[in-house]
């Protein structure tokens, strides 16, 4: 036996003893006289019906060819995609056992592991994936993060840079490696990482998030401010081809609500609506979950299917769904409804600037011109006092195009317009303050605000 085999068979070996032939504690499994057994939740434990459904079915098929490697992978694909995760480890152990070449089980093992807070193994295992397909970049970047999270700097490093050498127009890959350089005090190497795609003007905000750090570290306040203004949170997972099959083996209503919502936030309408669907067949109680389907169904225009899954509502309305219900409403120009659920949504929270945006929109399709205008101005407002400096700049620009007569419409554009960099519209905003008000405090505040030639 070679020594990844061997190095390999200690893992599952390790995971196995003490667990009753391949069952954690706590769990109960289905035997067959002549076979292993399986993992399974323990019979006294609450499982979703619908992920005992899909288990009752892996089983079944396992139970039919128990040396057949790729349905324990399924199996135990399956606990992993409802939550199951040392269970999962356990059943893609058995997989690997029977064909140790499989590198996708090894690597679903690893993170099942990982998120089992198993770490040592998990860290074991996913090196034994990667000796199994060492061009995979995406594992290397998974290594790198899995040793950052345990400060583990210079082995973060090494894997982070392997990545890289792979497959260097990845951006996650890049985030990670400056991070890992960051971590180790290599400021200068990390910030020249970042500023080749800054320089571009393309970065994602999280990149620009990075570079704030690394900048402050550096002393570059100027450029901190900058980059900071920017900024913006990472994904909280990175794609992974790898774990392309893991969502269609989400069976939960919980899990399969959640995910649903986040491959629509993520992704976008067309690619979450397979989701939204099955997930709204087994949790249509979910309100959150109804508004998603109905913009979904809207985005591919379905518009009265739309209109009509808002209506056979069950549960509590809440700001959302109201917020969806006025903007069918302007889809299919039922504008007295749309005024009717706009005020709903703003009588649950008068200060969502998204739901100002969508009352300007009705105003203005009644032909109420100022009150379309009030409603851009408060939008804005709100937008800048949260920093989402690029909703503020539209928001206010339209309410200024309409006819905003105040100055503080105009202070609060230019504002927003100096804080995404926009210098030649940040100068005219300015420009036309100091005419009206050639001492406006305010106007030459931005004015000093503005970089230097």
């Amino acid at each position: 036996m070679n020594m990844r085999l061997s190095v390999l068979v200690m893992v599952i070996s390790s995971l196995l003893t003490g667990c009753g032939g391949g069952n954690e504690a706590g769990s109960v499994t289905v035997s067959s006289p002549k076979t292993l057994d399986i993992p399974l939740p323990d019979k006294n434990a609450a499982v979703d019906p619908n992920i005992a459904n899909l288990f009752h079915k892996t089983v079944t098929d396992l139970q039919g060819d128990m040396q057949n490697p790729k349905l324990w992978m399924r199996h135990g694909s399956a606990l992993f995609a409802n939550g199951y995760y040392a269970l999962a480890a356990d059943a893609l152990g058995q997989a690997i056992s029977i064909n140790p070449a499989m590198p996708q089980a090894t690597y679903v093992m690893a993170t099942a592991l990982w998120r089992a807070n198993k770490q040592e193994e998990a860290v074991a295992t996913l090196t034994l994936a990667l000796e199994l397909m060492p061009k995979y970049d995406t594992g290397w970047r998974l290594l790198a993060e899995w040793h950052l999270n345990r400060g583990e700097t210079t082995l973060a490093e090494q894997a982070a840079r392997k990545a890289f050498e792979l497959q260097p127009d990845r951006i996650g890959t890049r985030y990670v490696l400056c991070q890992a350089l960051m971590d180790g005090g290599k400021y200068d190497e990390a910030v020249v990482f970042m500023e080749q795609v800054i320089a571009f003007d393309k970065a994602p905000p999280w990149i620009y998030q990075l570079a704030a750090s690394c900048y402050r570290q550096l002393g570059n306040i100027d450029t901190y401010e900058v980059a900071l203004a920017k900024a913006g949170p990472p994904f909280e997972d990175w794609p992974d081809p790898l774990f392309k099959h893991i969502p269609t083996l989400i069976a939960g209503k919980s899990e399969l609500t959640e995910y649903a919502l986040y491959l629509f936030k993520t992704a976008g309408s067309e690619k979450a609506m397979p989701f939204l669907l099955r997930a709204f067949k087994i949790n249509p109680e979910s309100t959150d979950l109804r508004v998603a389907f109905s913009i979904a169904l809207q985005d591919g225009g379905q518009l009265q299917q739309s209109r009509q899954i808002l209506e056979e509502l069950a549960g509590e309305p809440n700001m959302n769904y109201w917020k969806q219900f006025a903007g069918i409403s302007i889809a299919i120009s039922q504008l007295d409804k749309a005024n009717e659920y706009i005020s709903n949504a703003l009588a649950l929270d008068s200060t969502d600037p998204n739901a100002h945006d969508i009352a300007a929109v009705i105003a203005l399709e009644q032909g109420e011109m100022q009150t379309a205008v009030l409603h851009w101005e408060e939008a804005g407002k709100l937008y800048n006092d949260a920093e989402k400096w690029n909703k503020a700049e539209i928001s206010l620009a339209y309410a200024v195009q309409n006819g905003a007569s105040g100055s503080e419409a105009l202070q609060s554009l230019a504002l927003a317009q100096i804080k995404l960099d926009h210098t030649l519209q940040a100068k005219i905003s300015i420009k036309k303050l100091l005419e009206k008000d050639s001492s406006d405090t305010v106007a030459l505040e931005l004015q000093s605000m503005l970089p230097r030639e």
